[in-house]
C-alpha cells in the first residue's frame, strides 16, 4: 500500500499542501481533507482510499479557487471553466464547481449578458454585431445572446455609432471632409457597427460639412 512520506505546506498556496509517497508521486491535499482524515507521515493507505480523498481535495481546491477568480470581477461559466482547466482540474471536477458556483448564483451567465450589454451602451460605444461577438467568446449561449441584446434596438444602435461618430468628427476635423467621413466610416466599422448604421452616422455629423464643402444643395 502507498505509504505517506511527508506533508509539507505548499508556498503562495494558502491552505494547500503537498503530500509526498513513498512510490515517488506528489499529491496537492488541501488542509481541510488532511485534517478531516487525520493524514499524517508514515500513514499507509489503499490506492482506491488514496484517490477517494484526492479527489475530495480536488473539489475543495477547485471550489477555493473558483471563489478567488469570480470575486476580482464577474465571469462567465466559460470563463471559469477555462480557467479551472488551466489550473489542471479534471472535467468532472470543472463541470462540478462550475455548477455549484451556478447554484450559489456566483456565476450567472443571464446577469453577464445584460450587465455586458448596458455597459458597452455606458462606455465605449459598440455595434451589435462586436457585442456577439465579444459575448459568444466568452461562453454565452445563442438564447441568452438574444435575450441580453433585446433591448439594443437599432435606435438605441444609431445613437451609439452617432456618439462615437462624433467624436471623430471632431478628432479628424482638419482633415477634408471626404477623408473624415472615410476616417469616420473605419472607426465605426472596426466597432462593429453595419454599413446602413454607419452611413447614416456619418451622414449625421457630416451633413452641413458636406454640403459647404460639396456645393450640394440640402
Amino acid at each position: 500500500m502507498p505509504i505517506i512520506l511527508s506533508i509539507k505546506p505548499q508556498p503562495r498556496k494558502g491552505k494547500v499542501y503537498q503530500l509526498t509517497m513513498d512510490d515517488g508521486r506528489t499529491f496537492s491535499f488541501h488542509e481541510e481533507v488532511i485534517a478531516r482524515h487525520s493524514l499524517k507521515s508514515h500513514m499507509e493507505l489503499e490506492e482506491s482510499e488514496l484517490m477517494e480523498k484526492k479527489r475530495e481535495s480536488d473539489r475543495k481546491i477547485a471550489f477555493d479557487l473558483a471563489l478567488r477568480y469570480l470575486g476580482y470581477q464577474k465571469r462567465t461559466r466559460r470563463q471559469l471553466s477555462d480557467y479551472l482547466g488551466r489550473k489542471g482540474f479534471e472535467p468532472e471536477i470543472i463541470e462540478e464547481t462550475a455548477a455549484r458556483m451556478e447554484e450559489y448564483r456566483f456565476v450567472n451567465d443571464r446577469e453577464y449578458a445584460v450587465s455586458w450589454v448596458e455597459s458597452r451602451k455606458r462606455g465605449q460605444p459598440a455595434g451589435r454585431r462586436k457585442i456577439e461577438c465579444e459575448l459568444k467568446n466568452k461562453g454565452i449561449s445563442e438564447e441568452v445572446l438574444n435575450d441580453a441584446l433585446s433591448g439594443y434596438t437599432e435606435e438605441e444602435e444609431f445613437r451609439q455609432a452617432l456618439r462615437l461618430a462624433e467624436k471623430y468628427r471632431k478628432k479628424y476635423d482638419n482633415l477634408p471632409v471626404r477623408e473624415r467621413m472615410a476616417k469616420i466610416g473605419q472607426a465605426l466599422q472596426r466597432r462593429g457597427f453595419d454599413w446602413e448604421t454607419i452611413s447614416r452616422a456619418v451622414q449625421s455629423v457630416t451633413r452641413e460639412e458636406s454640403a459647404e464643402e460639396l456645393d450640394i444643395d440640402c
